[in-house]
């Protein structure tokens, strides 16, 4: 047994016996990982599969081996490691080499390593711990009671716009950007939508969409069928609706009649995709938290790419994929998000602390009255009943600014091209 451990792990580690591997350490990303070795407590990196966690792993260890510390990697989508607890595997390796950090990745699959690790913690046997998991779940409410004042979480989503043109060497500052480099922009914003953002779909040439259903597979299989008793056909019509109606208002009812399931079977369902990260849920904003939970939702996928693989039509309606895209950004940006719907409706309402602080309509483009009438009057509604918010209106390619009143006040309303929003982000 113990062979098996130390074989697998020496393939984990190439460092024990060589040099650290350059094709390790990826590219950077916009997440502070040196900041957070500064800290002493328990690092949790959370985030769907295939986002870059191993790689901001690697980058770390990278750091710290030029540091001088002794660093062990455990991997448990190792089937041999799973095999083994992780108080075994690192006793086994302690018995060989000493370490004094140690990175655990995808830990959903480790049983009973809570307490293991907040005892370490606890007795400062080591210089930094850093774990990551594949399941928002990972951090169950008992995990939070274990290790409450002993952690801090760092979540990771696919690429940014910014980090996405860094991957594909497009240089440019955002305070002044040429003509032509607006051009290269816009069409790497272009294949962003389309194809949407994992790491390993910006530094690909070909055949992106059967990646993308493959990752989409490994979502059912690997991370809710290997986990729960599920149907896992009716789980994939599921996954497939979703990603066909994202960013549209749905119930859990209408979608039970749809695909001839059981509503409970829906929620439970549903739960498991946000579990993973792969779906959200977004609440109509409404100041009685009963009425907000009860009312219709939206959901938005990961990725623009990942649902525009898997659904029908999505990636026509470009509109709605443009409303995906914004939203991805938001969450990324750690802002509160929910929808406005009352006598219009508006497509994003940001919340910071207690009060609504942005109204935000996303469209295509405002070519015709009709359009820009109906998104502007969406905008009035939502900033009628928010009135210190700000209006901001997103479009494919166009900038301009408006003033609207609404009883005696005048509102400045900001449009401005995704693809700006995007790279001038603060």
């Amino acid at each position: 047994m113990k062979e098996e451990i130390l074989k697998a792990l020496l393939d984990w580690n190439p460092w024990f016996t060589g040099r650290f591997p350059a094709e390790l350490r990826g590219f950077t990303r916009d997440y502070p990982i040196l900041d957070y070795v500064k800290l002493n407590e328990i690092k949790i990196v959370e985030g769907a599969r295939r986002v870059g966690k191993s790689t901001l792993f690697y980058q770390v260890i990278e750091h710290l081996l030029k540091e001088n510390h002794q660093v062990l990697y455990i991997n448990f989508d190792d089937e041999e490691l799973r095999n083994h607890s992780l108080k075994t595997i690192m006793n086994t390796f302690a018995e060989k080499q000493t370490f004094d950090c140690l990175f655990v990745d995808e830990i959903q699959h480790c049983e009973e390593w809570v307490h293991h690790l907040r005892n370490i913690y606890d007795r400062k046997e080591l210089k930094q711990i850093w774990i990551s998991g594949s399941n928002s779940k990972l951090i169950k409410k008992e995990f939070k009671t274990l290790l409450s004042g002993r952690n801090i979480t760092l979540s990771v989503y696919p690429l940014s716009f910014n980090e996405y043109l860094r991957f594909k060497e497009c240089d440019f500052s955002a305070h002044k950007i040429s003509t032509e480099k607006e051009i290269e922009i816009k069409r790497h914003f272009e294949n962003y939508l389309r194809l949407g953002s994992f790491p390993a779909i910006a530094l690909r040439e070909v055949l992106q969409k059967e990646l993308l259903i493959n990752y989409f597979e490994d979502f059912i299989y690997k991370d809710i069928a290997a986990r729960y008793s599920v149907n896992t056909s009716k789980l994939k019509d599921l996954g497939i609706y979703l990603a066909t109606h994202s960013a549209k208002i749905f119930s859990y009812r209408n979608i039970a009649r749809a695909l001839d399931m059981h509503v409970n079977t829906v929620i439970d369902y549903v739960s498991y995709y946000e579990e993973i990260f792969l779906f959200d849920e977004v609440y109509k904003f409404d100041y009685s938290l009963k009425t907000q939970f009860g009312s219709d939702k939206k959901t938005y996928c990961l990725d623009t790419g990942i649902a525009a693989a898997v659904s029908f039509r999505f990636s026509s309606d470009r509109g709605r994929l443009l409303e995906n895209l914004v939203y991805n950004e938001l969450k990324r940006r750690g802002h509160e998000i929910y929808f406005h719907k009352h006598n219009k409706e508006c497509d994003f309402l940001v919340k910071e602390n207690l009060e609504i602080t942005q109204v935000i309509q996303i469209c295509d483009h405002l070519d015709y009255p009709e359009t820009k009438y109906r998104e502007i009057q969406g905008l009035i509604d939502a900033l009628s009943q928010h009135t210190e918010a700000k209006g901001l209106i997103l479009t494919a390619d166009e900038s301009s600014q408006e003033t609207i009143i609404i009883e005696g006040k005048p509102y400045l309303i900001d449009i401005i091209p995704i693809w700006r929003w995007l790279v001038q982000r603060s």
